[in-house]
């Protein structure tokens, strides 16, 4: 009985600490320099649908603020890349190179007011939670 409890113990430490351990947007999961290296491929890939400001139109959604949030919030940044190179651009979907999507992704962070970090975003970082609270 002593080793079931002590099994169960340890299991429910190694979840806790796993999930202190999960980062965020918040911690810094891109760089300034790989967001504007998104912000010039949005100009040329995403801005006819998903607008200048980032706020879409009827046929693209926003994404900045609590429409982005609502889409995406709790959801890994890896997801966001995924379904950004299935889909995106609608007219030739997956067909910018993988780091361009995650460039882009990092520029849509950016100006969801996410603070930038010291590296860029990658496969490290991917797992990072989009969460609009720190």
């Amino acid at each position: 009985m002593t080793r079931i409890v002590y099994c169960a113990l340890v299991f429910a430490c190694c979840v806790t600490v796993s999930v202190a351990q999960q980062r965020t947007v918040w911690d810094g999961v891109y760089t300034d320099a790989q967001a504007e290296r998104g912000h010039v491929a949005y100009q040329q890939s995403c801005i006819g649908c998903h607008r200048e400001d980032l706020r879409g139109d009827s046929t693209a959604p926003s994404l900045v603020g609590e429409s982005f949030m609502f889409l995406w919030g709790d959801m890994e940044v890896g997801e966001l890349v995924a379904r950004a190179q299935k889909v995106m651009p609608p007219e030739r979907p997956g067909s910018l190179p993988a780091q361009t999507y995650t460039d882009i992704v990092a520029f849509i962070l950016q100006k969801n007011a996410f603070p930038a970090g010291s590296t860029d975003l990658g496969s490290d970082s991917l797992h990072a939670l989009i969460t609009a609270k720190k």
